[in-house]
């Protein structure tokens, strides 16, 4: 198409004439040429060729947030770089020495996304694919969308009889309960049963073919309209939509289950996929990773007495690895110092009662003293060198768990839009799984109101508990000590 096209033709042109300046520049900043006029057009040239085809992926019109961009721009330019370095090794003559492709890559990086998010503003209007499994949901989502959609994605989806009869094409009743639940729809064309339009909006693929779609047809909005809220499909059509960059809007009767921030139509709700800007994003990042770093060497000896102290009090690991869920519903293996005994979850994950201030029988003696002081949480500052969790936000439940909370009637999907951290406002509070309700409120509080500053004074805030609780501690332990003396 000729939006697909333009951009296209912008983003590599404009690569190749920033690539032939970068060179010139580098060549001069290096000294490699001590004139303008001795800047070899053959080194130009090449560098323009080497880094036009590393970022040919950049060239494809697909949406990417601001730090995929910067990150994925960054690694192909590195790429380019050590292109060019070994063709200077291999004795290429036309190659710039190592220096002028470090130089020249280190121009480029910050200047290249700028292009493409320049070209792309330029070129591309708003393109709506709609998503979904339910076609009286799609034809509502499809009639108050504020400009006519490229199209839906949808499972087959066949026409229902309206007097509730088979079809007659089906074999079987257990052939009928494993078919796509389907209602006929004004708008609709079926062909051989099968519908495959609505509204006057063609069915393009499956819900596998979300990302190649997405791709093709230069989308840049999303809206759901499914059935269920459920974590496979609905949310997993939203992890897409954050990975790749594209806007998310909902049918209203998933509001429930979303984080929204505003209404775009009579029957459809924005996705707030993205609670808080990119540059806030960044400097989080940043934070985690510095705190991070740093915990894990100011904390090395204190990991080492941990794990000879689990060995030495029970049989088993020193570490319990444990599946979370982590943003948008999607999962990762959360890593905890061991504080129960290796079969504590043999019939099922359940909540400690030691989290409502109970005994848990199945927690160690070292396990206490860990759980106490929250010393059980240091491997998980690996997870946040990852990007796995950060430092503050919603801690990551077992997906299991979700199901029973969720079971109860509480919206707790919607905490799944903040990336999990160690700790939060409902930490700070001393709220636990134990009271759903109540940690949710907080968690969407936090979503709300998320800053660096919020981060920062919660983080103080929650050393500053652990490390009372290992006063506290010390002082029973002397003074149970004591008492055992008396006696």
């Amino acid at each position: 198409m000729l939006v697909s096209r333009d951009y296209r033709s912008e983003a590599a042109a404009g690569t190749v004439v920033l690539a032939f300046a970068a060179a010139v520049v580098a060549s001069l900043l290096t000294g490699e040429s001590a004139a303008l006029v001795g800047v070899p057009v053959s080194t130009v040239a090449l560098t323009g060729a080497v880094v036009g085809v590393a970022l040919v992926s950049l060239y494809t019109p697909r949406p990417r947030t601001v730090t995929t961009l910067v990150g994925h721009t960054g690694r192909q330019v590195a790429i380019a770089c050590l292109a060019l370095g070994t063709l200077d090794v291999a004795g290429v003559a036309a190659a710039p020495d190592l220096a002028t492709a470090l130089v020249t890559g280190a121009l480029l990086a910050p200047v290249l996304p700028i292009w493409y998010g320049s070209c792309r503003r330029r070129s591309e209007s708003q393109r709506i694919l709609v998503v979904g499994d339910d076609p009286a949901l799609l034809e509502e989502t499809i009639r108050s969308l504020p400009v006519a959609p490229i199209g839906f994605l949808s499972p087959a989806l066949s026409e229902r009889p309206a007097d509730g009869e088979s079809s007659g094409k089906g074999t079987s009743t257990e052939g009928a309960e494993q078919a796509e639940p389907v209602i006929m729809t004004d708008g609709g064309l079926a062909v051989d049963d099968r519908v495959d339009s609505i509204a006057g909006v063609d069915r393009l693929e499956g819900l596998s073919r979300l990302e190649s779609v997405l791709r093709e047809r230069d989308v840049d909005t999303v809206a759901l309209a499914f059935e269920q809220g459920c974590r496979e499909e609905c949310f997993g059509v939203l992890r897409t939509c954050h990975d790749q960059g594209v806007g998310a809007l909902a049918h209203e009767s998933l509001a429930d289950l979303l984080l929204v921030n505003e209404r775009v139509g009579d029957d459809v709700v924005r996705v707030d996929l993205e609670p808080w800007p990119w540059y806030g994003r960044a400097t989080k990042r940043a934070f985690d990773i510095v705190f991070a770093a740093v915990g894990v060497v100011v904390l090395a000896p204190l990991i080492l007495v941990i794990a000879l102290a689990i060995k030495r009090d029970s049989p088993g690991p020193v570490l319990y690895n444990q599946t979370r869920t982590s943003e948008l519903g999607g999962t990762f293996t959360i890593a905890k110092f061991r504080s129960m005994v290796t079969d504590a979850e043999s019939d099922g994950a359940q909540l400690s009662e030691g989290d409502a201030g109970g005994v848990d029988p199945r927690v160690t003696r070292v396990g206490r003293v860990l759980r106490k002081t929250h010393m059980d949480e240091i491997p998980q500052l690996f997870s946040i060198l990852t990007g796995e969790m950060s430092v503050v936000g919603p801690r990551p439940e077992r997906p299991e768990l979700d199901r029973e909370i969720a079971a109860d009637g509480v919206d707790w999907s919607k905490r799944w839009f903040v990336k999990p951290g160690l700790t939060g406002i409902a930490q700070i509070n001393d709220v636990t799984g134990f009271s759903p309700t109540q940690k949710l409120a907080y968690d969407i509080e936090y979503a709300r109101r998320q800053s660096i500053w919020l981060d920062g004074k919660l983080v103080v805030l929650q050393v500053s508990s652990v490390l009372a609780d290992i006063v506290d501690l010390a002082t029973d332990r002397v003074g149970g000590d004591d008492r055992s003396s008396a006696d």
